[in-house]
């Protein structure tokens, strides 16, 4: 009796049938994939806000943007001890900055160098899938909203004779919730951001990996958008260190809409900037509001409002349909 089996077409017909099948069905893995990982991004923003109404709660303030040079703190590290950080927060020394300012690269300080470097999940958007950028500091991908950047070239700092900063979370900031005029549920807290490549560069770069550095400026001045054009200097430090507040490090503000192609602009003492919000999901960025509730602001947001839920107490009138 003659056995049958498959011809060489019939094989190959059924091998690209399989092909255009996985090839149809990779697309939707991958997106259900990210929708996944965006959804554990919306948590992680949901739990800091928490955090930040259990520390107003406590403290009567929301924290500072970042403590007082030179020991310098973001609002991460103090928003430890009301989240899951406890034992981090514990194993802090705020008497001594979280980086050895005497030091080249500003590696972190002895007395704090464990718990800097750690990885913490929650300060981590798994779409950037990146745990740290160098091994001296867990890195974050989310930043405190300093405010528009349009009062005195992006300062995050209170200058005198100059208006302060008008967000909520900026240098030294003491801000509570009746200080917020605008309304919680219509102010950004924090915003995302995507890392950086842990690399400085210069001279001109291509678009794809211009958003992913920073420009540094070795000028401390006050920043202007003329002052930042054609950029010659890169930094690749964005949301290094989830535990000092520096700018693109660990706090950002609303001059630019979300994953501008306008490069982020940084002064050389980090202590101002033009930025804006970013992250590597499709077509916009997640942010968190001081109400707690965290919304998802698409790429084509009008640059008003953008920066109008940036302020504390400006009197802009807006809903959520502007946003």
């Amino acid at each position: 009796m003659r056995r049958r089996g498959f011809t060489l077409i019939e094989l190959l017909v059924v091998i690209a049938i399989i092909a255009v099948l996985i090839a149809l069905l990779l697309p939707a893995v991958q997106a259900a994939r990210e929708a996944a990982r965006r959804l554990q991004c919306v948590s992680n923003l949901k739990q800091i806000g928490i955090a930040l109404h259990n520390y107003e709660s406590s403290k009567g303030a929301f924290p500072s943007g970042r403590t007082n040079y030179p020991n310098v703190w973001s609002s991460l590290s103090q928003l430890l001890t009301t989240m899951e950080g406890t034992n981090q927060y514990n194993a802090l020394n705020f008497s001594f900055p979280s980086v050895d300012l005497t030091a080249s690269g500003g590696l972190t300080n002895a007395p704090n160098t464990s718990v800097v470097s750690t990885a913490l999940k929650i300060f981590l958007c798994p779409s950037d899938g990146v745990e740290r950028i160098i091994p001296d500091f867990g890195a974050t991908n989310y930043v405190a909203c300093a405010g528009t950047g349009t009062t005195n070239g992006g300062s995050f700092k209170v200058v005198s004779g100059f208006p302060a900063p008008d967000g909520v979370l900026y240098d030294t900031s003491c801000i509570r919730m009746a200080d917020i005029s605008d309304g919680l549920s219509n102010t950004v807290a924090f915003g995302e951001t995507v890392k950086g490549s842990g690399r400085n560069s210069s001279g001109p770069l291509p678009e794809d990996r211009a958003r992913q550095f920073a420009e540094f400026l070795t000028s401390s001045a006050p920043l202007t958008p003329d002052t930042c054009l054609a950029p010659t200097q890169w930094t690749g430090d964005r949301g290094r260190e989830w535990a000092r507040g520096s700018f693109v490090m660990a706090a950002y503000n609303h001059f630019n809409t979300p994953n501008s192609r306008i490069p982020d602009c940084t002064n050389s003492g980090r202590a101002a900037a033009l930025t804006a919000a970013r992250s590597l999901h499709s077509g916009g960025v997640n942010t968190l509001f001081c109400d707690g509730h965290v919304q998802y602001i698409k790429e084509s947001v009008n640059l008003t409002s953008w920066r109008a839920i940036a302020t504390r107490n400006g009197g802009e009138v807006v809903s959520s349909s502007d946003y």
